[in-house]
């Protein structure tokens, strides 16, 4: 288990003291601009600069609201044995053995007695076969009507259980998932309890450093909620009751984010939530830009068609407290709007030479600097070590095209569609990252700016600077965001996070093997195969330090990590020095089961955050480091 740090009373009234400063500061200084600051001559510039500076501001209000306190829950002791019966839900569509198979495999062991149900909207009888190999019940349906929703709902016409666990294919639950939460049940008004989503593949898109993209909202956003009775389903590592997702008419299936949508209808009817910060289950984190992509168009879109047709904040039912949380999250997916505003603004002020401030730079810069310094300053304390300000920008970027999208669909609602975010295996050859059309652009426009700025010192535009240097500011400005857009491109595209043949995921640990008596270690091993090399002398009695290994050969690989797991059919497929690439024969469902357990169970430790750490600092190589090859794949892009 791996609950969040707390800290003492002290450090957190320190935090809260100095985020209600910085929004006081921040309200005084709005205040000053707009009585005596508004450029009367660019009002067109002036007066959407300052609503974006507004805009800023009631984003830091509504966040230090949505985490003031994440430590709100009582957190129930274990329940080794319940009288509430239980069915852990597997929906899944495309997801290959390498990915689906772990997470069935340790659902299946969980504790307490439970059903594990694997939904197969795929119909693929290979999945009908490993998930009765394993112990697992097998469903498809008919048709594929609301997708993961629709599948759901299927289940819950057919589950008599009291409570359904949610999982999505990928993540794979720890020992504790069902006994460390099933204690919240005791209160017959609860019908959710949402875990972190967390992620055993730590060199994804979304990881740098020690920065991962959606831990903030996990660990703390999330948890932060509960104080005001809003947290949400996220869609997977969550437990729900039965009876209440059956008293609003079973999961959502309005919007394509039906997690978010259902729970809004749980409040309305006055059923309770919780959020246990604790992680109990590890998925997938989009390994490219291209997963990412499709993954956060499809959040803001449903989030888009929630705010058209079931708005929270016109639809009866909900606490005030609860309003200002949704109110909290759907503005998050406006972000967009200032962080494109302050990147156009610059531009304006670049190609125009107008001043959306009138007042001198001595006196402006450091009161604006004072006051963006506390915001930083606020938002670091209250991230609990969860918030790196580089990374944080590089990803205000990645996420603007989603955002984008999403603004168009409150206005054009048609069109959008459910996309299942690619897990795993992506072709058959390894591809170069995904370009973002979108961040392109902005990178050409903002170079095409920065061109005519120094035509325009040199007279040959009709563009005067009355005020050069609130022209150099903006200049200065546009260089840093062309700078975080350039290293965006570069992460997008580069091999580090292409798509990949590889489906299975490999960990660093090695698995003991032995192969007739010959003692070995399995490294890079996954559910799939793993590089063979043998110890330096044979074990067992009569056993041959030779022949080698062939392509080709056939062998039997008994897994021993101190405890005899059984033995998988093999081939060698590579032979490299000492090594050998073995691949699993298919469809050795029991014994790969349990050799899935057994290295996600050893593999999948987070590493707790110093709850001292005020947020993670990346160095510059960890934010702008490309490896040379990686800057000439950029440019042939």
């Amino acid at each position: 288990m791996t609950p969040a740090p707390t800290r003492s009373r002290t450090k957190e009234s320190l935090a809260r003291a100095i985020a209600v400063a910085s929004l006081v500061l921040s309200i005084v200084y709005l205040g000053w601009r707009l009585v005596f600051t508004l450029s009367i001559g660019g009002l067109w510039l002036s007066i959407p600069f300052f609503l974006l500076e507004v805009y800023g501001a009631i984003s830091l209000g509504l966040f230090i609201f949505s985490v003031w306190d994440i430590d709100s829950s009582v957190i129930p002791k274990p329940v080794s044995q319940t009288d509430l019966t239980i069915a852990v839900l597997i929906p899944t569509y495309n997801e290959d053995v390498e990915v689906l198979l772990p997470t069935v495999s340790a659902s299946v062991a969980l504790a307490p007695n439970h059903e594990t149900w694997v939904l197969d909207d795929g119909n693929r009888d290979w999945v009908r076969s490993m998930a009765e190999s394993v112990g697992a019940r097998y469903v498809r349906r008919g048709d594929n009507s609301h997708a993961k929703a629709g599948n759901l709902n299927h289940a819950l016409k057919l589950v008599k259980t009291d409570l359904v666990a949610v999982l999505d294919a990928d993540h794979v639950p720890s020992a504790g998932f069902l006994t460390d939460t099933i204690g919240y049940f005791d209160d017959p008004k609860l019908a959710l309890v949402q875990t972190p989503q967390d992620f055993y593949n730590t060199d994804s898109f979304e990881h740098v450093g020690q920065y991962q993209e959606e831990a903030m909202f996990y660990r703390v956003i999330q948890p932060g909620k509960n104080r005001w009775g809003a947290a949400f389903w996220c869609g997977t590592s969550a437990l729900l009751r039965t009876e209440a997702l059956r008293s609003v008419g079973g999961v959502a299936t309005e919007s394509l984010t039906e997690d978010l949508q259902t729970t809004m209808k749980l409040h309305r009817r006055g059923w309770r939530t919780v959020f246990h910060n604790d992680v109990l289950a590890r998925g997938l984190a989009p390994a490219s830009y291209l997963e990412y992509a499709v993954q956060r168009r499809r959040w803001g879109a449903g989030a888009m068609q929630i705010l058209r047709n079931d708005n929270p904040f016109t639809k009866p039912g909900l606490s005030s407290h609860q309003r200002l949380a949704y109110l909290a999250t759907f503005s998050g997916w406006f972000e967009g709007i200032r962080t494109l505003g302050y990147f156009l603004a610059a531009i304006a002020v670049v190609v125009t030479g107008t001043a959306p401030i009138d007042a001198p730079l001595h006196i402006f810069l450091p009161l604006y600097g004072a006051v963006f310094a506390s915001q930083q300053v606020a938002m670091l304390l209250l991230a609990r070590g969860r918030h790196s300000f580089g990374a944080g920008i590089l990803f205000d970027f990645f996420r603007l095209p989603a955002s984008i999208r999403a603004m168009g669909r409150l206005i054009a609602p048609n069109g959008a569609r459910f996309l299942v975010t690619p897990k795993g295996r992506a072709g058959s050859e390894r591809s170069l990252g995904h370009l973002p059309s979108s961040l392109m652009i902005l990178s050409v426009t903002g170079l095409v700016a920065w061109t005519y700025f120094v035509l325009s010192t040199f007279g040959l535009t009709p563009t005067l600077y009355r005020d050069f240097g609130v022209v150099v500011v903006a200049l200065f400005f546009l260089v840093l965001d062309l700078m975080v857009l350039f290293v965006a491109l570069g992460r997008a595209t580069s091999w580090r996070f292409a798509a990949d043949r590889r489906g299975a995921r490999r960990f660093e640990a090695p698995v003991s093997v032995d192969i007739a008596g010959r003692n070995g270690k399995l490294y890079r091993p996954s559910v799939t195969g793993g590089v063979l090399v043998f110890d330096p002398r044979p074990t067992a009695v009569g056993a041959s330090i030779g022949p080698s290994l062939n392509v080709g050969d056939k062998v039997s690989v008994a897994i021993d990590d101190g405890t005899t797991f059984g033995s998988l059919a093999a081939t060698v497929m590579k032979v490299r020095g000492d090594g050998y690439a073995l691949a699993f024969a298919d469809e050795q469902w029991a014994t790969q089961a349990i050799l899935a357990r057994a290295l996600f169970n050893a593999q999948l430790q987070e590493l707790p955050l110093d709850e001292d750490h005020a947020g993670v600092v990346l160095s510059f190589h960890e934010l702008f480091h490309f490896e040379e090859s990686e800057f000439a794949e950029i440019f042939a892009a």
